[in-house]
């Protein structure tokens, strides 16, 4: 369990990049992401560690956790996951699923290259959300880049035949990264041309908190959906 939930309201939010953050993105020689050195952080649980890891939905940084706690409000007879890297995040969002008496949600403090080879085995979702995740756009931390050809095998492997990925980011670089890292994972097939509508993107029909704070700085947003085969 979570230690008890402190009130930190997030910084604001402003990403400034450089021309050359943009010309080399696509060509950074990546680093090799520190595996074994992440996995001997602790990976902490809310309510708590449970005895069965099946889940039917999992979001990677779910932040405030608007669209997991509405979707798990929903579709009660459904499971959801949500792994946040973040631990102050990690700790208003268990107070805001407490607040809701959420039986079906189960929060996860760790990252996520670590917590979903390590907890969940085989085709166990549905759907996995990842919106507006951290395009690390400096080609000195390009390790950090979450959806590599390799992560993006370990979660194909983790959907259920016909499952998908529902990406979103405001930085077409990291969006054009990604599909080109879809396109060499045979078990994915890459939903849009290549980008997907926003229309029905979502459940709720309804902006994410970063997705109001990009579009109000002017930003396009990029969608993108790849399924299962």
């Amino acid at each position: 369990m979570f230690a008890a939930p402190v009130d930190v309201d997030l910084p604001a939010v402003c990403r400034i990049f450089r021309p050359k953050d943009l010309q080399n993105y696509g060509m950074a020689k990546e680093r090799t992401f520190p595996l074994e050195f992440e996995s001997q952080k602790p990976v902490y649980f809310h309510p708590a560690e449970p005895a069965d890891f099946a889940c039917d939905v999992l979001e990677i940084g779910p932040g405030r956790g608007d669209l997991l706690l509405w979707c798990a409000a929903n579709w009660p007879t459904k499971r959801f996951v949500g792994i946040e890297l973040n631990g102050f995040r990690c700790k208003k969002l268990a107070r805001r699923v407490d607040r809701r008496e959420l039986t079906n949600v189960l929060l996860i403090k760790g990252n996520a290259r670590v917590v979903v080879p390590r907890y969940f085995v085989g085709a166990t979702f549905e759907r996995i959300y990842i919106l507006f995740p951290d395009p690390w756009p400096k080609e000195r931390h390009a390790f950090h880049r979450l959806l590599s050809i390799e992560f993006l095998g370990v979660l194909s492997d983790r959907l259920k035949p016909g499952g998908d990925i529902v990406l979103a980011t405001d930085w077409q670089p990291y969006a054009d990264w990604v599909v080109a890292n879809l396109a060499a994972v045979p078990q994915l097939v890459n939903e849009g041309t290549p980008y997907v509508s926003n229309m029905g993107f979502l459940p709720n029909n309804e902006p994410t908190r970063f997705e109001q704070l990009w579009r109000e700085a002017g930003r396009e947003i990029f969608y993108l959906r790849a399924r299962r085969r």
